[in-house]
C-alpha cells in the first residue's frame, strides 16, 4: 500500500514523496498525465494513482507556477509551519526507515527530527512509540555508539517534557 506523505503542486506538475516498500519520488504532468515515479515501474503505478488521489481530495501544498528544484525542501518548509502535521509525517517515515535502512543513518535522522518535534509540539504522546522504534534500534545496531547518544537525546526530551508544567 502505497503511503503518501506529501505533494507540491508547481504550476501544472505535482510533486511528491510516496512511501511503499522503499521511498519513491513521484512527478505527475497534469496537462498530459505523464508520470515519472522512481519505483521499478517508472510512472504509471499504485504510487502515481495515490498522489493523483491525495491532489484531488485538496491535500497538497500550492507553490505557485515555478517548478521547485528540491520539491522535497519545498514540502518541508510548509510542513515546518504546521510541527504537529510535521511530526507526523516524521514519524511515518520513521517507521518505515525502520523496516528497510541497513546502516541506520536515515532510521538516526528521522529519529532526532521527531525528538526535536516532540519537544517542540509537547507531544508527550509520541514518546512511548518513538521509545519502541529506539528499541528496534537497539535489537539491530547494539553495537554502534550512535545509538547510545539516540538514547540519551530521548531520554533527555522526555524528562524535559516531564518536568514542563502544563
Amino acid at each position: 500500500m502505497a503511503r503518501v506523505l506529501w505533494v507540491v503542486k508547481a504550476g501544472g506538475r505535482l510533486y511528491s514523496k510516496v512511501l511503499g516498500e522503499y521511498p519513491y519520488y513521484v512527478e505527475v504532468d497534469l496537462s498530459t498525465g505523464e508520470s515519472l515515479c522512481t519505483c521499478p515501474l517508472g510512472g504509471n503505478c499504485p504510487h502515481v494513482s495515490a498522489v493523483v488521489e491525495t491532489y484531488e481530495k485538496g491535500l497538497y501544498f500550492d507553490a505557485g507556477s515555478e517548478g521547485p528544484l528540491n520539491p522535497e525542501s519545498l514540502a518541508w518548509t510548509y510542513l515546518s509551519e504546521v510541527p504537529r502535521l510535521a511530526l507526523e509525517v516524521t514519524l511515518t517515515e520513521l517507521f518505515n526507515s525502520l523496516r528497510r535502512d541497513e546502516s541506520g543513518s536515515e532510521t538516526a535522522m528521522l529519529f532526532l527530527r521527531a525528538l526535536r518535534l516532540i519537544r517542540e509540539t509537547k507531544a508527550e504522546e509520541y514518546l512511548h512509540p518513538l521509545g519502541e522504534a529506539l528499541d528496534e534500534l537497539l535489537a539491530v545496531f547494539h553495537d554502534y555508539p550512535l545509538v547510545s547518544r539516540l538514547r540519551e537525546a530521548y531520554e533527555g526530551v522526555k524528562n524535559a517534557l516531564q518536568k514542563e508544567p502544563l
